[in-house]
């Protein structure tokens, strides 16, 4: 009896597997972690001096300027960062993007 049975589900089993097809998931779309406040913020104006100004005016000026550069410079830096491992990013999420579309396409 339980060979008749399994004669019977036999082909049924073959059937069943060669119909099963295996989906692969796409992965995720990609998000650049760049603040909206970081993309807006802007570097510092220079000093404004008055006429006349005095020496020491223009040197604590001068030392403004430089330090506000600096800074402005650091922030520049941070988001050129973000931004190339950003397309870093992209260029590897489309890297597996096709290689699944030339796996579906070899599987057809």
């Amino acid at each position: 009896m339980n060979a008749i049975r399994l004669v019977m589900l036999a082909p049924v089993l073959a059937v069943l597997t060669a119909c099963g097809t295996t989906v692969k998931l796409l992965p995720e779309s990609l998000d650049c972690p760049v603040l909206e406040e970081r993309l807006a913020a802007g570097c510092a104006a220079p000093t404004t001096l008055p006429d006349g100004a005095s020496f020491e005016q223009v040197i604590r000026a001068g030392m403004q300027d430089r330090q506000a550069l600096l800074v402005c410079e650091k922030r520049r830096a941070d988001l050129a960062q973000t931004v190339r491992l950003c397309n870093k990013a992209v260029a590897e999420h489309l890297q597996k993007l096709r290689e699944l579309n030339q796996a579906s396409q070899a599987a057809r």
